[in-house]
């Protein structure tokens, strides 16, 4: 090979070195990107010639090239931000978004997500993260990749008194008294009131009277309001529900629980009818002590709205309501690939599946190897800034070696046209 020849490999090692402080100088300029998965220039020497000679093969290099820029894939520090939408994988798998534009999914481990004005879940560049969606009810999963949408469900269901307990303790020096629904507070020894709703979820107060017939015996009547009832006139109690309460000589409830504190025959003021409901008095007394209410609880519930959400470690995401209730609306899909290095990066911490990454295997987080999401965390970026310095110092003394090269040659070169 010629003298000039030695120009040429030398600048292939300037051209080599020169990419790999390209992707050293990439990484610290990300060392504070959410997400960001660091990179590794990896060279590969180029053969000039290869000619066989009576003592073998003489084969003369032609410098370095990259051969490749291989994606570091390694689990970054997971930091907390106190945001509830925001999301870290702990472990494998990457986060699914989709381009609605081109309906094109890509792949991320930067997980700062929030809602866009009609409620998707999206990225900050506006790509919807897909999972799957629970019914309506909030009890089976519908398991095909969609949009997750959380304000689809702004509002629960009301839910229908069926059962109410009561927990209460009656004196038992009281005096008998015979019941008077006309004059409801004189003719019984104590009352407590709770509230029932239908199933619009409209809420109906009732007073129950307790009257005590016997020793260990006592009457229970439950009153609504006129008002209430069609057909009623305010402020005369209309009849709800009644029954028997009865105790042994030790002050224990014997009756059978639950009673009937229902049958349905009431019709409300907005037209609906009562439905049938039961009243658990399990747990009640009669001691020598002042009547008290202890506790008292119904199943129904009114609408509500939606007031916060919470992601669970395997991708659930529940909704937090008015009224009390929690309910699951969508979980969130994680996917792995066979050959992480074939996937394509994209910028804004976004991969695209290609034939060398294989297809995306999707799962729920913390099945099948993938790992667990933890909510109101991001994962740092995975650079290790110690070992990016030390790459850049290789990578300058490299550069500056091979601009040696250059320059000796050029020496060499100008001593050889200085020959008369």
């Amino acid at each position: 090979m010629s003298l000039s020849s030695s120009f040429y490999t030398a600048l292939s090692g300037l051209d080599t070195h020169t990419v790999a402080m390209q992707v050293v100088g990439d990484n610290i300029a990300n060392l504070n990107t959410i997400g960001f998965k660091g990179s590794t220039a990896l060279f590969e020497d180029v053969l000039g010639s290869a000619m066989a000679t009576v003592t073998g093969v003489d084969q003369t290099g032609a410098g370095a090239k990259v051969s490749s820029i291989d994606g570091n894939f390694t689990q970054g520090t997971l930091e907390t931000t106190g945001v509830n939408t925001d999301v870290g994988i702990t472990g494998k798998g990457f986060f699914v978004v989709r381009e609605v534009s081109t309906n094109v999914n890509y792949y991320t481990r930067a997980g700062h997500f929030n809602l866009d004005s009609n409620g998707y879940y999206v990225t900050p560049q506006g790509l919807r993260v897909q999972g799957y969606l629970y019914d309506g009810a909030g009890t089976n999963l519908i398991e095909s990749l969609t949009d997750i949408q959380l304000t689809n469900r702004n509002m629960a269901a009301p839910q229908v008194t069926s059962e109410a307990s009561m927990v209460l303790n009656l004196d038992a020096t009281e005096a008998s008294l015979t019941w008077d629904p006309a004059n409801a507070g004189g003719t019984s020894n104590y009352s407590t009131a709770t509230q029932i709703y239908d199933s619009l979820g409209n809420a109906h107060n009732i007073q129950v009277y307790f009257t005590k017939t016997g020793a260990q015996a006592w009457d229970w009547n439950a009153m609504i309001d006129g008002s209430d009832v069609q057909g009623g006139t305010a402020g005369t109690p209309v009849l709800y529900g009644n029954g028997s309460l009865t105790f042994d000589n030790n002050g224990q409830l014997t009756t059978v629980m639950p009673a009937n504190f229902s049958s349905g025959a009431i019709t409300f003021g907005n037209g609906l009818a009562a439905s049938a409901t039961t009243m658990d008095f399990s747990g009640s007394t009669q001691y020598g002590s002042p009547s008290a209410i202890q506790s008292v609880s119904q199943d129904g519930y009114a609408s509500g709205y939606l007031a916060g959400v919470v992601i669970d470690s395997d991708g659930t995401i529940s909704g937090n309501y008015t009224n009390g209730v929690t309910q699951d609306i969508a979980q969130l899909v994680l996917a792995d690939f066979v050959n992480l290095y074939g996937l394509a990066r994209q910028g804004s911490q976004l991969y695209m599946a290609t034939s060398g990454s294989g297809d995306p295997l999707y799962d729920q987080a913390g099945m099948g190897g993938m790992g667990t999401v933890a909510s109101g965390m991001l994962e740092e970026a995975n650079i290790d800034l110690a070992a990016e310095f030390i790459k850049m110092m290789i990578a300058q003394r490299g550069f500056q070696a091979n601009s040696k090269v250059i320059s000796t040659t050029d020496e060499m070169v100008a001593s050889l046209i200085a020959i008369k």
